[in-house]
């Protein structure tokens, strides 16, 4: 054998040499590092499944239970059920994972809709150096059978907090919701009332309702003026505007529809407690006085017409049988009296010539004037479904104003 031949037979034998000699020290490298830094899957385990597709509030459950673990590694499957509530969205996906995703991996991955309804589907996670054990989960989605058309659409209470509406001093809620006779066109009419001086332009309802979600207008219009409603909104009461809710089911085929009114319990306003017609001077005969005394209009709702008065009740008269000499007692405006304009007390006596009484000279008689201020005398041009539904909810509070007359008597 030549001296060449010799010397390649040595290297080759060096070179198998040396690969037997790595190959052994990377093989007990690898089962000393798998000894000393085994997988621990309790770091991969879920404790939550959160859907890409859906919002918190459309889970109505979900059960999480682990797979079993010895010495941190699973022993079984562990097995996810979610229910949701009715939603017509068929396919879902994994949103998140808790672990790093450098150290596990998952199958199917984060955001791959390959869940589908009722049907069981198990996710992997795979450590990425060793990986042949895996852990998994058998994930279970359900929903709820329900017709949006079926839902229950209902407004169950209307309020104005005093945390959320600063120019409150207390939570106003409305004393009922109820759908009336007059209007057809509305699933219910909500009144609210407030104290006088509130600002209706500028107040912040909180509404509970049965539905999927609502929306509102404050100007006449078509649908497409309807907004979103979200907690916190404050909205403008103030006339002409007139707040119209709906609360729609699931996909919106459906709705139901509130106006909201509001107003204060006494709208008008005396200037004072007493009115003295003819400036103090003798009444007699008969005679109309336009203006004895003004009042003003405190309401969310214009006047414009004249509110007849509903009670007279006579409370001083010299005479021992008590007669009512006032034919009429009228609160009157020029023209439509709007928030924080003034109107008249008009009224038609007739006083005879002088009262018989014990003593002759002049005295007081005087009647209590009471107004209803919502009668059938009393109407709202162009706003009658505005006008019959505070009539139907009969809030206001009558106001009374003192009238006097100074007359004549003579002794019988």
């Amino acid at each position: 054998m030549t001296m060449i031949k010799k010397n390649a037979l040595f290297i080759t034998l060096l070179m198998i040499l040396n690969f037997l000699y790595t190959s052994c020290n990377s093989s007990d490298d690898t089962v000393a590092d798998e000894l000393e830094n085994p997988v621990n899957f309790e770091e991969a385990q879920l404790f939550d499944f959160i859907l890409s597709e859906v919002d918190e509030d459309l889970v109505e459950s979900i059960v999480i239970k682990q797979p079993t673990m010895v010495n941190g590694v699973p022993e079984n499957k562990g097995e996810i059920k979610i229910e949701l509530a009715y939603t017509d969205i068929s396919k879902f996906s994994l949103k998140q994972v808790p672990f790093n995703t450098v150290d596990f991996s998952i199958s199917p991955d984060i955001g791959e809709q390959h869940i589908l309804p009722g049907k069981n589907i198990t996710f992997t996670i795979t450590p990425s150096k060793k990986t042949e054990v895996t852990l998994q989960y058998n994930v279970l989605v359900t929903v709820k059978r329900f017709n949006p058309e079926n839902e229950k659409l209902k407004i169950n209470a209307f309020q104005f907090l005093n945390a959320q509406n600063p120019g409150l001093d207390e939570d106003i809620s409305s004393s009922e919701i109820r759908k009336h006779i007059f209007d057809s066109s509305y699933d219910g009419t909500i009144v609210m009332i407030v104290p006088n001086g509130t600002d209706f332009s500028n107040l912040a309802p909180k509404i509970t309702y049965e539905g999927s979600s609502i929306t509102y207008k404050t100007k006449a219009g078509s649908a497409e003026n309807f907004k979103e409603f979200t907690p916190g909104t404050f909205l403008d009461f103030k006339y002409p505007n007139q707040v119209i809710m709906r609360i729609h089911n699931r996909n919106r085929s459906e709705f139901a529809t509130y106006r909201v009114l509001v107003d204060v319990k006494t709208p008008i306003v005396f200037d004072d407690v007493t009115a003295i017609i003819n400036d103090g001077n003798t009444v007699s005969g008969f005679d109309a006085y336009d203006n004895i005394i003004g009042f003003t209009n405190y309401g969310n709702y214009p006047i414009t017409s004249d509110i007849f008065v509903s009670d007279m009740n006579v409370t001083n008269t010299p005479e021992e049988v008590i007669k009512n000499y006032f034919i009429s007692v009228i609160l009157k405006g020029d023209d439509i009296i709007y928030t924080n304009e003034k109107g008249r007390l008009y009224a038609q006596v007739n006083f005879p010539g002088n009262l018989i009484g014990t003593f002759t000279g002049i005295t007081s008689y005087k009647i209590d004037a009471t107004f209803s201020i919502i009668n059938r005398n009393f109407s709202i041009k162009k706003r009658t479904n505005v006008l019959n539904a505070m009539q139907d909810f009969d809030i206001y509070t009558p106001i009374k104003i003192e009238l006097q007359a100074n007359v004549f008597v003579s002794a019988p």
